[in-house]
């Protein structure tokens, strides 16, 4: 026998319909919120006494960025632990000249070393570091050359095919502050 057939009432099929587009409408809602605070711009706090913060310029958000780890890099005022644990995009290049040792004041070591982090990497030559960055093929590369002993010149012919934008940074604060400024404002 089959099942008896329930007639909804006009009011009810009002009420389930109104419903539906609520529900419709929330969830629509949420999405777009969510879509926009998940592209807005990330806050990177820094603790220097300056009270100053960092955020990854929108324009940048969405773009992989490579930066090379130096002397004039790690001796500046940027927040590097908190761009590498926050920025996304982010990866760090540790050149042959440095090692883990001389992180120890610019990031934050667990007992077992550096922090784990994928977006940390070694090389233990030039050429395994130009190597790293036609594999990586960043939007953007950020580097000191004249740290590293490189000409610029023969660096960027190198790399051109491989990076979109390559900043070479002079090893000066104010330098370092102008030309990263604008990728976190």
């Amino acid at each position: 026998m089959p099942a008896p057939k329930v007639k909804m009432t006009t009011r009810a099929g009002k009420f389930w319909l109104a419903a539906v587009i609520a529900t419709s409408v929330v969830t629509i809602s949420y999405k777009i919120y969510e879509r926009y605070v998940s592209e807005r711009d990330h806050v990177v706090t820094v603790d220097d006494g300056a009270d100053r913060k960092f955020r990854i310029s929108k324009k940048y958000l969405n773009k992989s960025i490579a930066l090379t780890l130096s002397h004039s890099i790690l001796n500046s005022k940027l927040p590097l632990n908190e761009i590498l644990i926050n920025g996304e995009n982010i990866i760090f290049i540790l050149p042959p000249n440095l090692s883990e040792d001389d992180l120890t004041s610019n990031l934050k070591y667990s007992h077992v070393g550096i922090i784990p982090n994928f977006k940390l990497l070694k090389c233990s030559n030039i050429q395994g570091y130009v190597q790293i960055l036609k594999n990586l093929k960043p939007d953007m590369l950020l580097l000191c050359s004249d740290d590293l002993g490189l000409s610029f010149m023969n660096l960027s012919k190198d790399l051109n095919n491989f990076i979109k934008t390559i900043v070479n940074l002079d090893q000066s604060d104010d330098d370092i502050d102008l030309k990263v400024r604008p990728i976190f404002s």
